[in-house]
């Protein structure tokens, strides 16, 4: 599928101030990472900000970003581990909006060997702003002069746009915009945020149609989620002004000029006459008219990040569940791959910024344990993950390492350390929840046998509530990441015992433990305790569970 539903973000990655035509290098940047902000160097892409990526069909990566008021296009042969010189996309310079959730994006036509690619120019006014968009029919050797594509010649704000490219080759531009408002201000009428409009192209992105309207009364400054709709229409999704200024979610179908339905998608009741600047993410289903969505809501209802299912044709919305409930937690993307459903998201935790990943391999009824693929301590963009030919990986710029392209499949297990406040902690984040506590070493032979079942039936129960703890020393985590991986166990988080005294350790899970392996605990929601020493049978674990 021909499509980069763009997921807007926030970065100013590497620059720090430009001014009389220089440009300062925030310290703490990975000096492996960046070999030169020279505009001929390939490491020109680690000093610019608001990165978007796509994979074409011969597996090359393609990213754009901002540097010194250009957009910029670069591409890589080796999944991101080098990259070629950039080319300037713009001939002039533009203010282009790269705060909040803006930011360049890109698609890529292999079948017509062309390129696409929008932005949001920055005008002179409060928060004014126009949709910039150019082509290229050379993959990027050349571009056509940059136009803009909203059409009423207004100073006013045109900004958050999105793209997408369906299977039949229709190229679709939406944003949010504020004509109306000042059509309503001439008329002496109050207007609640902004409208939400689109175009697309039906002759390989050479003209657009007029532009049209979807809907009034949308959030002015969150991104826009884009899926496809059948072969030739769009789903959009977007923070919406709901009564007087309750801040939720709408979802839309169009289809070429037909918008074919305007659907409220959640219900947070989030109350708040601001600018969240926390769009959503949304991807299909399994069938043409259900999506999955991913948004973050402070509402009086749904607090957190959370996730659900949306049938565009009976407009409503299913399998509401909070995936993280923390205040350092935000922006988070989806994306399906093999059957899998993916979602990551970034979370503060009050030291560094971890990038979160979870998994669910039945339609999203049951997730994955959070596993972290990164970690940094500087600042950071919004993560954006893109589907490749050979899998899944997340577009991430980051001040110390500059642009980072992980690989989900590569990542390391989340291995962490376990202090005598961890399962107070662990006991805390599973409020109201059963689960199993596990506890094993590398040296204890039953307890491979144990985790053989655990690995079998997490294959069975992508959800199981289950939390291992290693009672080895953390410094000898390469040699637990083995056995993780060997019962593939890698995908949920683990702990392990982080304090030489480890009677302390073993007194804050159990002061009636005497150490012996593996041991195991039934916790109920309740949080009450049934402890199992030895190797534990499924049948016990099921039976603990209801499985």
């Amino acid at each position: 599928m021909r499509i980069f539903a763009t997921a807007t973000m926030w970065t100013q990655a590497c620059i720090l101030a430009f001014a009389a035509g220089v440009t300062f290098i925030a310290p703490n940047i990975n000096a492996a990472a960046i070999e030169s902000c020279d505009v001929n160097s390939p490491g020109l892409i680690h000093c610019g900000s608001a990165p978007s990526a796509t994979f074409s069909d011969d597996g090359s990566l393609w990213v754009v970003f901002e540097y010194q008021q250009h957009v910029w296009l670069t591409k890589s042969r080796d999944d991101g581990r080098q990259f070629d010189v950039a080319i300037r996309v713009t001939d002039e310079p533009e203010n282009i909006e790269t705060n909040g959730e803006n930011r360049p994006k890109i698609i890529v036509d292999d079948d017509s060997g062309s390129l696409f690619v929008s932005w949001t120019q920055k005008t002179e006014g409060m928060h004014t702003g126009d949709i910039r968009y150019t082509y290229s029919t050379d993959m990027g050797s050349t571009f056509e002069p940059v136009r803009t594509v909203n059409d009423d010649g207004l100073l006013t704000s045109h900004r958050f746009e999105s793209m997408l490219l369906t299977d039949e080759g229709r190229l679709y531009i939406t944003w949010l915009d504020k004509r109306n408002l000042e059509y309503a201000k001439e008329r002496g009428e109050e207007y609640r945020g902004s409208g939400v409009f689109y175009t697309y192209s039906d002759d390989n992105g050479r003209s657009f149609a007029p532009n049209q309207k979807i809907a009034d009364h949308s959030c002015e400054c969150c991104r826009i989620a884009v899926a496809p709709h059948g072969d030739n229409g769009m789903a959009l999704m977007w923070r919406h002004v709901f009564d007087v200024n309750t801040r939720d979610h709408a979802i839309a179908t169009v289809n070429g000029s037909d918008v074919t339905s305007v659907n409220r998608a959640t219900v947070d009741d989030w109350q708040i006459d601001a600018c969240p600047h926390h769009g959503p993410s949304m991807v299909p289903a399994d069938s043409s008219e259900t999506y999955h969505m991913s948004w973050f809501s402070a509402g009086d209802t749904h607090r957190g990040l959370y996730y659900g299912r949306h049938d565009v044709a009976i407009g409503e919305t299913s399998r509401v569940k909070q995936m993280d409930g923390r205040p350092g937690a935000g922006h988070p993307s989806l994306a399906v791959e093999d059957d899998v459903l993916h979602m990551v998201w970034k979370r503060f935790n009050g030291v560094a910024t971890d990038l979160i990943l979870v998994s669910s391999s039945d339609d999203g009824t049951s997730w994955s344990e959070e596993s972290v693929l990164a970690t940094t301590e500087g600042g950071s963009d919004h993560p954006l993950l893109v589907q490749g030919p050979e899998g899944l990986r997340v577009s991430w710029m980051t001040h110390e390492d500059g642009y980072k392209f992980v690989r989900i499949a590569d990542s390391k297990p989340d291995i962490r350390a376990f202090t005598t406040t961890t399962f107070e902690d662990i006991k805390t984040q599973r409020e109201g929840q059963p689960f199993v506590l596990a506890l094993w070493s590398v040296t204890c032979p039953p307890c491979m046998v144990e985790l053989d079942m655990f690995g079998e039936l997490l294959k069975e129960q992508p959800g199981l509530p289950l939390v291992l703890v290693s009672t080895d020393d953390i410094e000898g985590m390469e040699d637990a990441l083995d056995f993780l991986y060997d019962y593939e166990l890698d995908g949920i988080t683990s702990w392990m015992f982080a304090d030489s005294f480890t009677e302390r350790l073993r007194y804050s899970i159990d002061p009636n433990w005497f150490g012996e392996l593996p041991r195991s605990y039934y916790f109920n929601e309740n949080h009450a305790a049934e402890a199992h020493s030895g190797i534990l049978q499924e049948d016990q674990v099921r039976y603990w569970l209801s499985l």
